[in-house]
């Protein structure tokens, strides 16, 4: 059973992602992301005298040292449930290591490499976590380690080939990197070790197909908002609320005023999937109380989101606005991703505690 220090410890390491989430889009708000041409270093140096003052090396240079912050947190996560559980030191060596040559395949731009090392990673982690059988934390801590180590590479390479395609993937991992950071705290915590959640088979099945598939919608959405992001920086490529660029279904292009129409109008039938999914979600667990304040939240976050994204349209992406409302969209992610967890992780809960009693 996972300690509660460790729990704790998770929760300030998703409190610090929420933190370097926000920074990161305040860096694309203000545009501010090629303040500083080199990498990892900052003009040559760790720390550039009076960076603090200069408030666009503050939002990219800030940016970093948090980063570096989750980097060193999320390794602390990693080596308290890899001492825990028959640990190999070859194995975190060679990780440690393979981390390491993935900075240097990246500073030397030799990406397709360092793309042939992240699979490969990806595949070992997968066949080791089956072969082993590891205990979900283990799992989690490890992918979280491998996650944080390609995001920070992924901000590497958005400076040196000052790529947007490189950005848009790199705010896009960000995402995914925080659902594993909720994974981690979730799985840690009691409501995961002690309650239990009970449906009928249909019911059960109905929750794991819903939930799913209204994540995979919300992270679709994310993704085409990321894209918008990091291609529409200064200014909207439209003005306009219900319609765009003065048409209803804008030709495919210019792609700029399509994309940010596929935004608006996917964003709007999502919050509606989120209001449908909320409410039978709020049936569903009425078993497990303590879950079921994420489904209450989607039922008001929606509104939120959607009024934020009229309101950045209107402002003319105002900096606040904006960045609030890449924070809410997080928040429905990071939800979508709790119900995910709750009824498709019933079954890991009981493996683990199985396999704890074994050992």
């Amino acid at each position: 059973m996972p300690s509660r220090a460790f729990h704790r410890y998770a929760l300030l390491t998703l409190a610090v992602g929420v933190v370097l989430i926000w920074w990161g889009a305040a860096v694309t708000t203000e545009d501010v992301g090629l303040a500083v041409p080199d990498w990892p270093l900052c003009y040559g140096k760790i720390n550039p005298e009076g960076w603090y003052k200069v408030p666009a090396l503050l939002l990219e240079h800030g940016h970093r040292w948090i980063g570096m912050t989750i980097g060193w947190l999320a390794l602390g996560m990693y080596f308290w449930q890899f001492f825990k559980h028959k640990p190999a030191l070859v194995e975190a060596a060679s990780l440690i290591l393979c981390g390491i040559g993935f900075f240097v395949l990246i500073k030397l731009r030799v990406y397709s490499v360092a793309a042939l090392i992240a699979f490969m990673g990806f595949t070992w982690l997968t066949m080791t976590w089956i072969g082993r059988r590891w205990v979900l934390l283990r799992g989690l801590t490890t992918l979280c380690l491998m996650l944080v180590i390609i995001q920070a590479a992924l901000g590497g390479a958005r400076v040196q080939e000052m790529s947007d395609a490189f950005g848009i993937v790199h705010g896009t991992l960000g995402q995914v990197f925080y659902c594993t950071l909720v994974f981690i705290a979730f799985a840690s915590s009691r409501t995961w070790t002690e309650g239990r959640l009970v449906l009928p088979l249909k019911e059960a099945a109905k929750a794991r197909f819903w939930s799913l598939l209204l994540f995979l919608c919300v992270f679709a959405q994310l993704i085409l908002g990321a894209s918008l992001r990091h291609t529409q920086r200064t200014h909207l490529a439209a003005s306009d609320i219900l319609t765009t660029k003065g048409q209803w279904v804008p030709p495919m292009q210019p792609a700029d005023v399509f994309l940010l129409f596929a935004h608006k109008y996917w964003g709007f039938t999502v919050a509606l999937l989120i209001l449908f999914v909320a409410v039978r979600a709020r049936r569903w667990l009425v078993t497990l109380p303590p879950m079921r304040f994420a489904a209450t939240l989607l039922l008001f976050m929606p509104t939120v989101q959607v009024a934020l994204g009229i309101f950045v349209i209107l402002t003319g992406k105002s900096f606040w606005v904006t960045n609030f409302h890449v924070l809410n969209g997080l928040g429905l992610l990071a939800l979508c991703s709790l119900l995910v967890a709750t009824f498709w992780g019933d079954r890991l809960s009981r493996r683990d505690e199985a396999e704890e009693e074994e050992s």
